[in-house]
């Protein structure tokens, strides 16, 4: 513990922006690190597709969550940032919560301020708690955390001019940096000038926010960290629908044009080497 989070501190020192794909579980974790990615985020949305085949409805539990992280993070040699949804209930739980997460081997987390259950802000428009509610959040994160450089990260659900207030009031408590959901493209562009410490940024194409953008043009406007939510789920499903049709179709796997990996090149992708040497090395008798 603590490897990752300086490594995570040292690439924010260095680079004027990060870009983070957001993983679901470790063969997802692993996928981004194998394209290049220095650092991955994690989706709760995600989470709860891949565990309970359902939309974001904040019914996974925290024992769950840190089940999953710390397979991604024993997969993977980056940092992951966590989402730790609304720190699971009171500040009380948050303290619980740090103490879990940092076990796990998480760089760093982000706890919103949306009344509990959480929910994806897509679904169902958010309810948030009280300022003074989520900074006492805040500060027990903050004072929880064994390792300083592990990342805490305030998110709200806010409108415009209320999150901004909010997102100062959060820097003040403690938080390393604050995560805002712009509403429209003039809100993305105005954030930065308006909030006093970095900004974590997620992606979502075709909703009319940031179509045409990459993640350079948000680092321009003084995004710190950049995450595709679920630009990977969506992906990975739409791929899994794709051959499972054509499985349908033809009842048979041959013919198919999509992307498909073959089995060697899958068994290097999980570092099949790596346990043929632990194998040799201590299988006896």
């Amino acid at each position: 513990m603590g490897k990752q989070n300086k490594k995570l501190r040292q690439l924010l020192a260095e680079n004027d922006y990060l870009i983070a794909p957001c993983a679901y579980d470790a063969l997802s974790a692993r996928a981004i690190q194998a394209a290049g990615f220095s650092l991955a985020g994690t989706t709760g949305y995600g989470m709860h597709g891949v565990v309970l085949g359902q939309p974001d409805t904040g019914l996974l539990a925290l024992n769950e969550t840190v089940s999953i992280l710390s397979k991604m993070v024993d997969a993977v040699d980056i940092p992951i940032l966590a989402d730790a949804e609304g720190g699971y209930g009171s500040a009380m739980n948050v303290i619980r919560t740090v103490r879990e997460y940092e076990k796990t081997g998480v760089a760093g987390l982000f706890i919103e301020d949306q009344k509990q259950p959480p929910n994806c802000p897509f679904i169902k428009a958010p309810e948030v708690i009280s300022t003074e509610e989520m900074v006492g959040k805040i500060e027990a994160a903050v004072a929880t955390r064994e390792d300083p450089d592990m990342l805490i990260i305030a998110r709200t659900d806010a409108p415009f001019e209320e999150a901004i207030e909010r997102a100062n009031a959060y820097m003040e408590a403690g938080a390393d940096m604050v995560k805002i959901l712009p509403k429209t493209r003039k809100e993305l562009e105005l954030l930065p000038s308006r909030v006093n410490g970095p900004i974590h940024l997620g992606l979502y194409r075709h909703k009319g926010i940031n179509d045409g953008m990459t993640a350079a043009d948000c680092g321009k406007l003084g995004y710190k960290i950049i995450t595709f939510p679920v630009s990977c789920l969506f992906a990975q499903t739409a791929a899994l629908m794709s051959i499972l049709k054509y499985m349908k179709e033809h009842e048979t796997d041959e013919g198919y044009t999509g992307d498909m990996m073959e089995f060697a090149e899958y068994l290097k992708f999980v570092n099949v080497d790596h346990y043929k040497e632990l194998g040799d090395k201590y299988l006896r008798g």
